[in-house]
């Protein structure tokens, strides 16, 4: 028999609001459409209902009894960031999850003992991980999708071990089900109060077809779930390839400063959320609302995929100052493409080499400091010019192992050029052709002897960047043996290596 779990958040509107705002955590705490004296609360939450204030009441009535109330309305945008968070959470215990009404989601556990023991100890880790998402969520398993959820509005941790579902849903009461949460529902309920039936397993005594001529469909749906509810497996989704947290501001921000506070605390999430599916954070997408309903879309590539959020941070920071949003900032969205971490697997023959995420912090930190386009490794460009190389990402070879015996094999030691990038401007004096005497900022002196020339040319095709040089090699009189060519477009000659 298969198991399932379920994850729930209560009064999940208000856990999205202080998942961004952690100041607001503990604190007496009330959504409300609207902010005038007279609108009415929508949802309390439990500090606040600790004070007797009740979901219902005005604003007035409930400052009235609490002053230290906290007033606000609900946001859409964080309760996507919390909900896709949850998601995130189950994804990372198992493969098949199924998402139900906003702070819901179940996840079948076939397999998953192999993993994490005993069904208890499962539970405990998925409130762990709920936790370093910041919210607090109770975890219901039972043998189908309905019971878990009963177990879960329970609160806590409830296991529902095999057999014992008709126990568990004989003494459940009829107000865990939240009936009279709609004008039908509160019918419902008290017709049912009428009839004296205060627990689930109540229903179980009435015949179906009577309750469906009485109660119609809700009814039904009761007696239903009084029996077990039924074994539909849970619809898998498609994993999540880009993640992003988004935050609705309650003023327009025009200064960089507090803008960083906010998206500090939304990298914090996102690096949570990416390490709990074994991802690093890539290249980044920073949306802004602004002022007058405009928008502003930027790219940030990531040198080296990395989860330090500082220096995200700094990334971030640095693209804002160069070009400075138009308006006032009035909402953030980042958005994350997820990179699978550098493996790496030590020998234990060979020379020590950096840790990798350590590597990958450094070289965030570096493209944080001078660019990312200015990160990298340089590799010889598919070109005849000695000096064409372009920017590749950073992945040094792996270190040279050395022998068992300790013996190190002898090199000969063979004549190197080193380059001068960019390459020198000298003069030349000829004789017949033949150069004679060079003078340049770095060198100068007699030629002794010289070899050459020859000719390279080519990037034809790609019209005035083309290029054609006769080189030499060529000692002088100061003892040095260089590399000189002459530019065959411009008649200009310049040095571009020196040999050692």
């Amino acid at each position: 028999m298969g198991r399932i779990a379920c994850i729930l958040v209560a009064d999940f509107s208000l856990a999205a609001i202080v998942r961004a705002n952690r100041a607001l955590e503990g604190k007496p705490l009330a959504l409300s459409e609207s902010l005038a004296p007279h609108a009415e609360l929508t949802t309390a939450s439990r500090s606040a209902r600790a004070n007797g204030i009740r979901s219902g009441m005005t604003i007035a009535q409930a400052r009235a009894i609490s002053p230290a109330l906290i007033v606000t309305s609900g946001s859409s945008a964080a309760e996507r960031s919390a909900a896709a968070a949850l998601i995130n959470v189950a994804e990372s215990v198992s493969p098949v999850v199924e998402p139900g009404e906003p702070g819901c989601v179940w996840l079948d556990l076939a397999g998953m003992e192999r993993i994490h023991g005993s069904e208890a100890e499962l539970a405990s880790e998925i409130v762990r991980r709920v936790r370093r998402v910041e919210m607090e969520a109770a975890v219901g398993i039972a043998a189908n999708r309905e019971i878990a959820y009963l177990a879960a509005r329970c609160g806590g941790i409830r296991i529902i071990e095999p057999g014992m579902e008709r126990e568990f849903l004989d003494w459940l009461p009829l107000d865990a089900l939240d009936l009279g949460v709609s004008d039908s529902d509160g019918d419902l309920a008290a017709t049912l109060a009428r009839w004296g039936l205060k627990r689930l397993g109540d229903l179980m005594r009435l015949d179906p077809q009577a309750i469906g001529s009485r109660l119609g469909r809700q009814g039904v749906e009761l007696v239903r779930l009084a029996h077990g509810g039924n074994s539909r497996p849970l619809a898998a989704r498609p994993r999540d390839e880009t993640f992003s947290e988004a935050a609705d501001l309650d003023y327009g921000i025009e200064t960089l400063e507090p803008l960083g506070f906010v998206m500090r605390g939304m990298l914090d999430r996102l690096v949570a959320r990416l390490s709990m599916r074994g991802f690093v954070v890539g290249d980044m997408t920073l949306a802004l609302k602004l002022d007058g309903h405009r928008r502003d879309d930027r790219q940030i590539a990531v040198a080296a995929a990395t989860n330090e959020a500082k220096s995200l941070l700094a990334l971030l920071m640095l693209n804002l100052e160069a070009s400075p949003p138009a308006a006032a900032i009035e909402g953030v969205t980042i958005a994350i493409e997820p990179r699978v971490s550098r493996p790496s697997q030590a020998d234990m023959f060979a020379q020590p080499a950096p840790a990798p995420d350590r590597l990958q912090t450094t070289l965030a930190r570096l493209a944080a400091l001078c660019g990312p386009d200015h990160v990298g490794t340089l590799r010889p460009e598919n070109s005849h010019r000695p000096e064409a190389v372009r920017l590749d990402p950073f992945n040094p070879p792996p270190a040279p192992s050395v022998p068992l015996n300790g013996a190190v094999t002898k090199k000969v030691a063979q004549l190197v050029i080193r380059a001068i990038r960019p390459a020198t401007e000298i003069e030349v004096m000829c004789s017949r052709g033949m150069p004679e005497f060079v003078r340049g900022a770095t060198l100068g002196g007699r030629v002794v002897s010289f070899a050459g020339p020859w000719r390279c040319d080519g990037e034809w095709w790609c019209g005035a960047s083309g290029f054609a040089r006769d080189y030499y090699e060529l000692a002088l009189d100061d003892g040095g043996v260089y590399r000189i060519f002459r530019d065959l477009n411009s008649e200009r000659w310049y040095a571009d290596g020196v040999y050692d």
